[in-house]
Order: C-alpha cells, then structure tokens, then sequence
C-alpha cells in the first residue's frame, strides 16, 4: 500500500524518526514525493488540472450530499403528514345528507326533502306527473329493494 503523508515538517519529521526500525527492517520506506517520477507525457499542469477536477468533484458531492439530506428531511416532513392524514381519516365525519354543505343540526335553507310536520319524509313515490316508463323492448323486471331503513350495512 502506498500513501502520502502530509503535515507540518517537524510532524512528518517525527513519524520518520519513530518508524526508524521498521524502515531498518524493510517493513516500510519512506520517499519524498519529489523523487516519485511522474508518469511519461504528463506535465505538472496536468497534475494540477487533475488536482482542481478532484476539488470540484468534491464540492459538487458536498452539494448534492446538502441536497439529499434537504430531501430526506423533506420526505419525513411528507410522511408524518400523510400519516396523520390517515389517522384523521380513520374518525368518521357526520355525513352531509343535505347536498348544500349544511348539516340535519344546523338546518340550513339548502333542505330540498319534502316532510310533513313532524314526520319523515317520503322518498318512495316520483312527484304526480314525474314519471319515467323503461323504454319499449325492455323486459327486465323491476324488484323492489327491502326495507333497510334503521339498519346498519356490514358493506364499506
């Protein structure tokens, strides 16, 4: 493995002294980077072109590194919502049975049922002379639905 040791001199200095028996040893050696032969046909300003690609290269992975966590915090803002969307989804609104935005408890001038006093109203029977026949050809027999009026539905 090769490396370059960068520091303030006496540092560097330092390593070198310490590792004085290794390098007797032949574990490791140590070479200035003057002494490191560059490759055939690069000129120093190639390595310096190489050095300030690398430099931008960095700052663009550092922007978009900002831009990802940005991302992720926004992505958790988005699923607390929707997860407290769903929550509130789970309670039941009291249905709006008026077809004007007013509710039965407010009363509001949007009631189109015909009731009589006090009783219910009668949604059975077409008003007199509202009145549809199926179309000639039209054998299908009409079925009167049941009575569920009070019961509950097991369907969603």
């Amino acid at each position: 493995m090769k490396v370059i040791l960068e520091g303030e001199e006496r540092v560097v200095n330092a390593i070198i002294r310490e590792n004085r028996v290794r390098v007797s040893r032949g574990q490791v050696s140590f070479s200035p980077v003057d002494s490191i032969p560059t490759p055939k046909g690069v000129t120093e300003e190639d390595v310096e072109k190489m050095a300030d690609a690398i430099e931008d290269m960095m700052d663009d992975v550092e922007r978009k590194d900002a831009r990802i966590s940005e991302l992720m915090e926004e992505n958790e803002t988005l699923k607390a919502a929707l997860a407290e969307k769903a929550d509130s989804k789970d309670v039941p609104e009291a249905p709006d049975t008026k077809g004007d935005g007013e509710s039965e408890e407010t009363g509001g001038e949007g009631d189109n049922t015909d009731t009589k006093e006090g009783g219910e109203a009668d949604t059975t029977q077409a008003p007199e002379g509202d009145r549809k026949d199926a179309p000639e050809g039209d054998s299908k027999d009409v079925v009167e639905a049941p009575d569920t009026k009070g019961k509950k539905s097991s369907k969603k």
